[in-house]
């Protein structure tokens, strides 16, 4: 490293701070060093100005920043604003440009700051905007490091709605997963851009905040096999525009996270993905239905072969990944889902305790009542048990449903153990604080699971729901 730059810590550049914008820029700076091993941080500087944000991506950093020298538009020429840029960075490093003495608004350290507003960070005040920060300041104080590290926040980042997506994890590795993966499919892009429209940082492939977060997800689970469950995202949707500047955070809490990485594992996958990719929403799947053995939605009219490729669908809005993004209860999907399709019971189980919180022992028992509900085989009697729990519309009819046709109908088939005990019916069925409709539709789900096990299931078992149900599993 030249003289006049070692006063900037190494260390400092790529240390994980806990600010996501600072931790990414700190992660694409260490991608970078490992591509290019003989520059110096000065000179990592240049080739992102020069070959990147100047000769690849035309200067459109506007969503990123607003009044810097490369997207001020007072700045007429590409030469001026890349001069301009090396000038700033190189006081900064050579500690010749203006700063004050404290500690670090990021890192934490005593040492040099300099005052970073909207021409370096996003969603900060800068000139007129002073009252965003403490003393009326006339931006955050930063050191160097952190100076630096901003600037390479962009190439940590894709675009989506015309906006900035970041992610943040809990693990350290994930966020570098994410930020590595876009750093090198955004400098890999140089020389190739051809399109005015793709100008600019890496588009998404989705136009949806759930699609595209949990296809990452996705990525990580199936390249990342041995990772944590134990972790939480925090996805930052925002942009830096002058006229309308804006954030949105989307959080995926470490028991989602546990929960669909989980139900990515082989004995879960293919009920999985066929429940979740069957719940794409759109006019245009009206006429069609999942065939989850090609992954393709596939036409419902006779003597067509229309089909709907996932780079298509993916594009729509997914019911179970937005409920699942905003924290919405998934149950009555997977009711509606069960009537007609086999389905992994132990996926419904897992959702259940670690998403709502039930007791695992309250779900061992719902097995047991669906296996004694079903136990004589008999269509119709097992039909009208199901329209008897579907008609049901309070606490008390589910009480006498379970006195008459599970406990008095336990006694009369000669059984002397009791199926259900005090202990178990207070516990476990009608604990205080239970939702007494949450324990009628598991019951509903696991007896048709025992159905489509046992191979009883057929079109009359398969209910339609009535139009009042339809109304009450509205889903979307």
């Amino acid at each position: 490293m030249s003289i006049e730059y070692k006063k900037v810590s190494i260390e400092w550049l790529t240390r994980p701070t806990g600010d996501p914008f600072a931790d990414a820029g700190g992660f694409v700076i260490e991608y970078l060093m490992k591509e290019h091993p003989q520059k110096d941080i000065m000179e990592l500087i240049e080739y992102v100005t020069k070959d990147i944000y100047i000769g690849a991506w035309k200067g459109k950093l506007h969503s990123y920043y607003h009044g810097s020298k490369i997207t001020n538009t007072s700045i007429k020429t590409d030469e001026e604003r890349i001069n301009g840029t090396l000038k700033l960075f190189r006081g900064i490093l050579d500690e010749s440009e203006s700063s004050d003495f404290g500690f670090c608004r990021i890192s934490g350290i005593e040492t040099k700051l300099y005052s970073l507003g909207r021409e370096s960070l996003m969603l900060a005040g800068s000139g007129g905007f002073i009252n965003f920060h403490h003393s009326f300041d006339e931006g955050l104080k930063m050191s160097k490091e952190i100076a630096i590290r901003m600037f390479f926040v962009p190439l940590a980042t894709i675009l989506l709605q015309g906006k900035i997506m970041l992610l943040h994890g809990s693990n350290e590795k994930v966020t570098k997963i994410f930020v590595q993966r876009n750093c090198k499919a955004n400098v890999d892009r140089i020389g190739k851009i051809t399109d005015a429209e793709d100008i600019g940082a890496l588009k998404s492939d989705f136009t949806l905040i759930p699609n595209a977060l949990f296809d990452f997800i996705d990525h990580l689970v199936i390249t990342t096999p041995n990772i944590s469950q134990d972790i939480s995202l925090s996805l930052y949707h925002c942009s830096n525009f002058i006229t309308k500047s804006e954030l949105q955070i989307y959080k995926v809490p470490a028991k989602v996270f546990r929960f669909y990485s989980t139900c990515l594992q082989p004995r879960f996958k293919d009920d999985w993905l066929s429940f979740v990719r069957s719940h794409y929403s759109n006019k245009i799947l009206k006429n069609f239905h999942y065939n989850s053995l090609t992954e393709q939605f596939e036409s419902s009219e006779v003597n067509t072969n229309d089909v709907i490729r996932k780079d298509e669908y993916k594009h729509l809005n997914n019911t179970i990944l937005s409920k699942l993004l905003n924290n919405e209860n998934i149950r009555k999907n997977f009711l509606f889902w069960i009537r007609k399709h086999s389905f992994n019971f132990d996926i419904v189980s897992i959702y259940q305790q670690n998403i709502i919180g039930m007791k695992k022992e309250t779900i061992i028992k719902i097995k047991e009542l669906a296996s004694f509900l079903v136990r004589e085989e008999n269509a119709d009697t097992i039909k009208r048990r199901i329209k008897s729990l579907d008609g049901i519309k309070n606490a008390s009819g589910l009480r006498r449903f379970i006195l008459k046709d599970i406990i008095s109908a336990n006694y009369t088939d000669g059984n002397e153990s009791p199926i259900i005990s005090l202990e178990e019916y207070v516990n476990y069925l009608f604990p205080d604080g239970s939702y007494w409709a949450e324990i009628r539709d598991l019951l509903l789900i696991a007896i048709y699971q025992e159905l489509h096990e046992r191979e009883l299931i057929d079109d009359e078992l398969k209910i339609e729901l009535t139009v009042e149900q339809e109304n009450e599993n509205n889903f979307d």
